[in-house]
């Protein structure tokens, strides 16, 4: 008998110190929050002249249902949807979009459960008429949709890229780039944060990836929003400061954790400093269909695309700031 209590103790052990460590182990340490003082945000959102936005789309473009321990370390193994999309910033200064969704081959090679072809062409659509586009980071589903389109080189000129999410940079280059695009890209140099369009604040905080920058926008109305890229992959994940796991952070993204944290405790200290505030997250979509799109407060979907023989305007000038 003590020889059989010896045989499950070892094996509880060599099943379950790997699985807390991959799955569950979510210790964010003693660092301080990374720096995201609001009332800089909303110094610098003033800082470009013209109208604010008026309006904030979130359009999905697929999805699938994961363990929530993957995402959120410890959340458990309930699984949560994990969705696919992109956003828009618009108003009578023009439109900024953030993040381009990706193609169907991709969302194959993703394994997602849902792909919905007419919502990517709605994001399409919404990168021709915008006036910026940026990216959160440079992953596959971040960066795709607009490195798969027929007319990239036309759009490229009004996607501010920064040096780590350009061609040469050692992730980027993993992506789908179109041929030449290391010639035709020309990096956005910023530190810190700054301004790009008004209203519309950019964050460097890198962390998940290099390259990774959050998104502030300050409305017409008075709203704010902050896009909080993958560093906060859903709504718990700023809540409850829970990075990725180690299995997905460490083993498959290779993420800076002790970065992640440092900017998840960021965002929820700014959440707590403002309570209106409207987070979102990189792959939400339940969590904000309840709440600020049930609300209003957001917007579900993007504009269908105009018909073939009515192309979308396209439109590049940047505003005297980036000029």
């Amino acid at each position: 008998m003590r020889r059989r209590y010896k045989l499950l103790l070892a094996l509880l052990v060599v099943i379950g110190v790997p699985y807390w460590w991959l799955l569950l182990d979510n210790r964010p340490g003693s660092a301080p929050p990374a720096p995201l003082p609001l009332a800089e945000l909303r110094r610098l959102a003033a800082q470009v002249p013209g109208p604010l936005p008026t309006e904030v789309a979130i359009q999905q473009v697929g999805w699938r249902r994961v363990p929530g321990n993957l995402f959120v370390a410890g959340s458990g193994l309930k699984r949560q949807l994990l969705s696919i999309q992109a956003a828009e910033l618009s108003g009578p200064w023009g439109s900024v979009v953030i993040d381009s969704g990706f193609g169907p081959e991709d969302a194959e090679a993703f394994g997602l459960e849902a792909y919905q072809p007419q919502n990517q062409a709605r994001i399409d659509a919404a990168m021709r008429r915008a006036r910026l586009i940026v990216f959160t980071h440079e992953h596959l589903d971040h960066m795709g949709g607009l490195l798969r389109l027929p007319d990239f080189a036309t759009l490229l000129p009004k996607a501010l890229i920064p040096p780590e999410q350009a061609p040469g940079a050692s992730l980027a280059a993993t992506l789908p780039w179109p041929k030449g695009s290391a010639a035709l890209v020309k990096p956005f140099h910023y530190s810190g944060m700054t301004a790009i369009a008004p209203g519309v604040v950019l964050i460097r905080d890198p962390g998940h990836t290099p390259g990774s920058q959050m998104v502030f926008a300050r409305l017409a109305d008075g709203r704010e929003v902050l896009f909080t890229v993958d560093t906060a992959t859903m709504t718990q994940s700023w809540e409850q400061v829970r990075a990725r796991s180690r299995l997905i952070g460490d083993l498959v993204v290779h993420e800076d954790r002790a970065a992640v944290y440092a900017w998840l405790k960021a965002i929820r200290a700014l959440k707590q400093a403002d309570p209106a505030l409207i987070v979102v997250p990189g792959h939400e979509a339940e969590r904000l269909l309840y709440g600020p799109i049930g609300s209003r407060r957001l917007t579900w979907g993007f504009p269908p695309p105009p018909p073939a023989d009515q192309p979308a305007k396209s439109g590049v000038a940047k505003p005297a700031a980036l000029r």
